[in-house]
C-alpha cells in the first residue's frame, strides 16, 4: 500500500492595489487644489534685467503694460492713449487705490517718457502700491 500525500496547491501571488489607487487619487486631488497657477499676459514684453528686487505676490493686483511701440495695456486691454487709460483708472475707488498693487511691465525698448507718464498718472490718482517688473540676473 502506497501512502498518498496531498500537497497543497500553489496559489497565485497577487497584491491588492485598491488602497494604493485611493491614496494616489487623494494626493492628485490635494496637489491640484493647492497648487497656484500664474497667469501671464499674452503681450510680449522684453523686461529689463535687475540684480536686486524681490518677488511680489498679491491677490489684489493689476498690470499696466507699456510695449515697445508706446502702447498701453491694462490687464490685456489695449488703450490708444494715456488719457483713455486714465478714464478706466478713475473707476477705482480710493480704498482700491490704496489696497491694490499696480505692476508696471515696460518693454526694454520703451522710451523713458512713456514709463514716466504711467508713473505720473498713478501718483496723481493716489495709487500707493506700485512695482516695476524686471527680469532677474541669473
Amino acid at each position: 500500500m502506497t501512502l498518498r500525500i496531498k500537497r497543497p496547491k500553489k496559489e497565485g501571488f497577487s497584491i491588492d492595489i485598491s488602497a494604493l489607487v485611493d491614496v494616489l487619487f487623494t494626493l492628485l486631488i490635494f496637489f491640484s487644489l493647492t497648487s497656484s497657477f500664474v497667469q501671464e499676459s499674452g503681450i510680449s514684453v522684453d523686461l529689463p534685467q535687475a540684480s536686486s528686487g524681490d518677488a511680489v505676490k498679491s491677490e489684489e493686483k493689476f498690470t499696466i503694460i507699456v510695449d515697445k511701440d508706446g502702447g498701453f495695456y491694462l490687464d490685456d486691454v489695449a488703450y490708444t492713449s494715456i488719457d483713455n487709460l486714465k478714464e478706466d483708472l478713475l473707476k477705482f475707488d480710493s480704498g482700491q487705490r490704496k489696497r491694490y498693487l499696480v505692476v508696471i511691465k515696460a518693454d526694454l525698448a520703451t522710451t523713458h517718457g512713456a514709463v514716466t507718464q504711467v508713473l505720473d498718472l498713478l501718483k496723481n490718482l493716489h495709487f500707493t502700491n506700485i512695482a516695476i517688473a524686471t527680469r532677474s540676473l541669473k
